[in-house]
C-alpha cells in the first residue's frame, strides 16, 4: 500500500491530503482521474497556503524561511 500526504511545507502540521492508495485505484480511467484531481486540489491548496504565509511574513522572516 502506498500513501500520499500533501502538506504546505515540511514544518507545517496542516495536512491537505492523506490518502492510502492501492493499484486498484489506478486500474481504470475514472478512478485514476479522480485520484489525480484530488492530488491536484491538494497541491494547489498547498501552494496557495504558502503564498499567503509568505505575504504575512516580514522580509526578515521570509529570508529566514528560505535560508534559515
Amino acid at each position: 500500500m502506498a500513501r500520499i500526504i500533501v502538506t504546505p511545507d515540511e514544518q507545517s502540521d496542516v495536512v491537505l491530503l492523506d490518502e492510502n492508495i492501492y493499484p486498484v485505484h489506478l486500474d481504470n480511467e475514472i478512478s485514476s482521474r479522480q485520484m489525480a484531481e484530488r492530488l491536484a486540489w491538494a497541491v494547489n491548496d498547498a501552494e496557495a497556503s504558502e503564498r499567503s504565509a509568505s505575504l504575512r511574513r516580514s522580509p526578515t522572516e521570509d529570508w529566514l524561511h528560505v535560508y534559515g
